[in-house]
């Protein structure tokens, strides 16, 4: 199917105005999103639904019928990727919009290899936040435990008792950092990702 055989919006139909559109929207979004979660602990309805309406908009007066359903399909992906977080209580419905945001502007493959950047990125930021509110060294010894008993009953435990307060965690940031960092391989390379498949 050819739509998985493409990584990027420029080898998919949409011209060259139209990416660095796509892009430049993409960056403000981000942008928007990073500071209201890491500030408020949301990503707003009227950011995210602006920019799903953008990446269609802009696929299909850039690159036609067929740019708007690969952006459609980015879109698809990305609600795809965060729904059994968000239904897990793991992920708030804010972080589905922003992966649907960036799957309509950037596609699938973007959005794909970006959510993997971003929980990198996150780790490496949860890592001082916890530190900050002393509660590093009890997620360490909740992982450690995990880790021995799974070991010694090579089957996989119950999930240890959460650690980590309610207060809010700021995934659209590293989510944010992730897409930055997809951006900028698929402007140096021409996609999204440094290896090849």
């Amino acid at each position: 199917m050819p739509l998985f055989q493409q990584f990027s919006s420029a080898q998919n139909g949409l011209s060259a105005p139209g990416v660095w559109t796509c892009n430049l929207v993409l960056v403000l979004f981000l942008l928007l999103c990073a500071y209201t979660d890491g500030t408020r602990g949301k990503i707003y309805n009227k950011t995210t639904f602006p920019a799903m309406l953008a990446g269609l908009l802009l696929h299909t007066l850039f690159g036609g019928v067929n740019s708007l359903g690969w952006s459609s399909l980015g879109l698809a992906v990305g609600f795809g990727i965060q729904f059994v977080p968000w239904r897990l209580g793991l992920a708030k419905a804010g972080d589905v919009k922003l992966l649907m945001g960036v799957g309509a502007l950037k596609g699938w493959a973007f959005c794909c290899f970006g959510f993997l950047y971003g929980a990198v990125a996150f780790g490496l930021i949860s890592l001082p936040w916890l530190l900050k509110r002393g509660e590093l060294k009890t997620v360490g010894q909740n992982l450690k435990g995990y880790a021995q008993i799974a070991m010694m009953t090579q089957s996989a435990p119950d999930a240890p008792t959460p650690t980590v307060t309610k207060k809010f965690v700021p995934w659209g940031v590293g989510l944010s950092l992730g897409f930055f960092v997809a951006l900028a391989l698929e402007i140096w390379l021409g996609k999204p990702f440094w290896w090849t498949f």
